[in-house]
């Protein structure tokens, strides 16, 4: 079975900063990940990141890049988020070492994505996310370089893993191949529209800004961790509303239309 580092990809949304690129890429290399995916990156030059990161030509070659977030998390089950601000949301928040035993637990693909460094993870890149992992620092000063935060946030995952190697029965493995596979990143999002497309349907967005009603039923379900009989279950349920919601509105054009032919008076012939 991969263990958990050969299973995390490593998502960086727009980096601004080559350095920070190959500051990345270097801590990856030390602490045994490969997996590198770019969204829309301000400047990419392999050679320069190779320049700056010796010996990293492996990792750099592997690099992807995609024009989304959505795109590059498509085939993940697991988003961890790195940022320096919490918000207000029922989210769950971790330190790197609290976050690193978490993961390593998980048979899945996990993703960590960092944000960009003048900003951060907007909302919207935020509510990709199932976790934050948030790294304690001097709270008058919470902003650190990218490179720095990836490489502590490497470095937990790394020690979790050998940890999670020396004392893991080597049964527990075949245990786990045997569950249900976690959904992917990409079902998850289909099942969102639809679950909105749902509570529209049924009125439950009426009159209301549907935005913090949905981020709230995105933390719901991510806490959940669904399985992908479990979404497909969940999406049925969502189907099955709108269905409904569509049927009760044919019925009641039907009754208008009917109540409106009741009252009509024939007109007299000449």
């Amino acid at each position: 079975m991969e263990s958990a580092l050969e299973r995390t990809v490593v998502v960086l949304d727009e980096p601004q900063d080559l350095v920070n690129i190959a500051l990345v890429v270097r801590a990856m290399k030390n602490m045994g990940l490969n997996r590198l995916r770019l969204v829309r990156p301000a400047e990419f030059d392999a050679y320069r990141i190779t320049g700056i990161a010796h010996d990293t030509e492996d990792v750099v070659e592997r690099i992807e890049q995609f024009d989304t977030p959505v795109e590059a998390l498509e085939d993940v089950q697991y988003v961890l988020g790195a940022t320096a601000r919490r918000r207000s949301s029922r989210q769950r928040w971790w330190t790197p070492e609290e976050a690193a035993a978490h993961v390593v637990e998980r048979p899945d693909r996990i993703a960590l994505l960092f944000g960009r460094e003048d900003r951060g993870l907007a909302n919207d890149k935020l509510d990709l996310c199932h976790a934050m992992v948030s790294i304690p620092t001097n709270r008058e000063h919470t902003s650190m370089n990218l490179g720095h935060a990836a490489v502590i946030v490497f470095y937990e995952l790394r020690k979790a893993v050998e940890r999670a190697e020396a004392i893991e029965p080597r049964d527990l493995s075949h245990k786990r191949r045997q569950h249900t596979p976690i959904a992917t990143h990409e079902e998850l999002e289909m099942f969102f529209s639809i679950w909105e497309r749902a509570m529209h349907q049924i009125g439950l967005f009426h009159g209301i800004d549907p935005v913090p009603k949905m981020r709230s039923f995105r933390s719901l379900f991510q806490r959940a961790d669904l399985d992908r009989r479990e979404v497909g279950l969940v999406q049925a349920a969502a189907y099955e509303m709108i269905h409904f919601a569509e049927r009760e509105e044919k019925q009641a054009r039907k009754r208008a239309k009917a109540e409106i032919s009741e009252r009509e008076i024939p007109g007299s012939s000449a």
